[in-house]
């Protein structure tokens, strides 16, 4: 009596231990992406954060607004007030940022790039874009926008969790 072999390869559930997640994937890219920066910008006394701020910067100021609030920048950069403010203090003494009393609430510091601000923005997004495309080599136009989308959608996810989770440490 012959026997029938199964030889069919069954894959492991997508949340076994043995396949990589999503966790050490972003970070790993993370790491490489911002190491990789870093060296591009190095001659320009940059960091990879002094460039992201000095980017939403930019692009608000070019939108006609006055600056963004360091609260604002907080935000939009994922990061904490103390780290923020410590990164303007260093930019604003490069001459790369001015900050300044919001005359619609005294209290609140107004952030904008200074036009040496704009300059280095200018030279070193050209390098952050070059990253980007190598970053993205092996996708085609319509996969890289596909990624870019579902990217965003996974960041906005994540704040949707984060805000949650303080929420509820607040309650």
């Amino acid at each position: 009596m012959k026997r029938e072999k199964n030889c069919e390869v069954i894959e492991p559930p997508i949340d076994h231990p043995s396949r990589r997640r999503m966790p050490p994937l972003l970070r790993e890219c993370w790491m490489l992406l911002n190491y990789t920066l870093m060296r591009r910008l190095a001659d320009l006394d940059l960091t990879p954060d002094q460039y992201i701020a000095l980017r939403w910067l930019t692009e608000v100021t070019e939108k006609g607004a006055r600056g963004l609030s360091q609260k604002n920048l907080c935000e939009l950069m994922t990061s904490d007030p103390n780290t923020i403010a410590a990164m303007m203090r260093r930019m604003e003494k490069a001459s790369l940022v001015q900050r300044a009393k919001d005359p619609e609430d005294g209290r609140r510091l107004v952030v904008s790039p200074t036009p040496q601000g704009i300059g280095l923005y200018t030279k070193a997004s050209v390098r952050a874009k070059a990253l980007e495309g190598e970053a993205l080599h092996g996708l085609n136009r319509k996969e890289k926008e596909m990624f870019l989308e579902d990217l965003n959608c996974l960041a906005r996810s994540c704040r949707e969790t984060f805000n949650a989770i303080k929420l509820s440490q607040n309650s």
